[in-house]
């Protein structure tokens, strides 16, 4: 018998889609699962420790990607398992296994879906799901956040335009296990640790959640015709052939970084700084898939 608990991003789970929720879960037997509502996605690590503390084995998170990211930090290396019905903008995470936001499809994947066993991300103190990165990543995701709930897709490729025209090189040292991988000037750097995005895009393209590894992409596209061609080439999974993109593969990478930038986890920005130090977690996150 499943024992359920809901963390639920109150201004994202609108009242239509809560009340059709709570009718397929009481459909499920599932109607007595423990409801905790969030105010802000850096709350949900908080209320899954919570979820734990009184039971859960499974948590069904309803929310963005920083929502997710919360609830997976404090299920990581736990056993519970992660559900996820997402109403976020971008929703990275949902997207990677095409995870529906019909809550009667959600709870049907929650009583008969499978259960995968997937690596997770640390980067210091934070745990990440999808990606992390610093340089463009980070500025288009800042630029978009006042605008991404008004204008949803459209506040991240708008951003993305802008940083594409105006993003400059900065100095960056990446080393992978232990060993330099790139010293110079770069764009963007991405960790990855699921390589797939929504649009067919593969970020990573030998990418997987299952691997225990960790991938690394340094970017040194500038101006908007890079940039635009390597998005052309990461849509046919060549983005290493276009010259603007090194790629590579390890269990922790350290980024260093000249002087302070903003950096990002899972679409959202976590503030500034020189140095990111990322490592993976492998097999520590048990997930709820159709």
């Amino acid at each position: 018998m499943t024992t359920l608990a809901v963390v639920a991003h109150r201004e994202k789970l609108v009242p239509e889609k809560r009340a059709v929720l709570r009718a397929a879960l009481a459909a499920a037997d599932l109607g007595g699962a423990r409801w905790i509502d969030i105010d802000k996605g850096s709350d949900a690590a908080k209320a899954a420790r919570k979820a734990l503390d009184k039971g859960a084995d499974t948590v069904l998170v309803c929310g963005g990607d920083g929502t997710v990211r919360g609830v997976a930090e404090a299920l990581a290396r736990s056993g519970a398992a992660l559900a996820v019905m997402p109403v976020g903008t971008a929703n990275l995470f949902a997207g990677a296994f095409d995870m529906s936001d019909d809550p009667e499809q959600v709870v049907g994947t929650i009583v008969g879906g499978r259960r995968e066993i997937i690596d997770t991300g640390r980067c210091g103190d934070l745990g990440f799901n999808v990606m992390g990165g610093v340089g463009f990543d980070a500025g288009m995701i800042d630029a978009a956040d006042d605008d991404k709930e008004r204008l949803g897709m459209i506040a991240y490729l708008r951003a993305g335009a802008r940083e594409a025209r105006e993003r400059e090189p900065f100095a960056v040292k990446v080393k992978v296990d232990g060993d330099v991988f790139f010293d110079g000037e770069a764009t963007c750097v991405l960790v990855g640790n699921i390589g797939r995005l929504k649009g067919g895009i593969e970020a990573f393209p030998d990418g997987s959640a299952t691997d225990g590894l960790l991938d690394v992409a340094v970017v040194t596209a500038a101006g908007m015709r890079e940039w635009a061609g390597l998005m052309v080439a990461a849509l046919r999974h060549r983005q290493q052939l276009t010259g603007h993109a090194e790629l590579g593969q390890g269990s922790s990478i350290t980024v260093r970084l000249a002087k302070q930038h903003r950096f990002e986890l899972d679409g959202g920005t976590k503030g500034r700084t020189k140095r990111l130090d990322f490592e993976v977690l492998p097999a520590s996150l048990v997930v709820c898939t159709s």
